[in-house]
């Protein structure tokens, strides 16, 4: 009665993880947030606080430090310690590309798109693309990551930061 018990056990435990992995297989290995803002500086301006890595962990909470490797390529370390590398592969008068990879186990690209208002502030558009090979990263990174809010958020901070530039504040 007790070896059928933890047979029976086993092989529960092994459906449920087959049909976890299977769940996360069909599920799309891609996706993509995005949020936009008007915020009022020039895209010039702008950019210029987006390409200020070394400041960022100044004024993004979720990260803990900026390793600069090059022009064009860094890493940055997030409070719960999660490395990524990334590498500008364009800048333009109004938009700005990045690749990245996650020591996570994700990857991707990141696009801010910079268009001039009429009143002299720029309306910026972000998006970001991230793929999750692994069918239990798919699982996880849909339970617990939020693209578009983790866009909004990144447009929040970056608009307080403009802020405080304007103004002179002091940190």
């Amino acid at each position: 009665m007790m070896v059928k018990l933890v047979i029976g056990v086993i092989v529960g435990l092994a459906c449920v993880a087959g049909l976890t992995l299977l769940i996360g297989f069909l599920l799309p290995a891609s996706r993509t947030g995005q949020h936009d803002r008007v915020i009022d500086v020039s895209p010039a301006a702008l950019s210029a606080v987006i390409l200020d890595r070394a400041s960022q962990p100044q004024w993004r909470a979720d990260l803990a430090k900026v390793d600069i490797k090059s022009a064009t390529q860094w890493t940055e370390t997030t409070e719960r310690g999660e490395v990524i590398a990334f590498e500008l592969t364009s800048k333009e008068a109004n938009r700005i590309t990045m690749r990245f990879a996650s020591s996570y186990g994700y990857h991707g690209q990141w696009e801010g798109r910079l268009n001039p208002t009429p009143s002299g502030g720029t309306h910026i558009f972000v998006t970001e693309q991230a793929t999750t090979p692994a069918p239990i990263g798919r699982i996880l990174a849909r339970l617990f990551f939020n693209p578009d809010a983790f866009a909004r958020q990144y447009l929040d901070a970056l608009a307080a930061e403009t802020q405080r530039r304007q103004t002179g504040e002091t940190r």
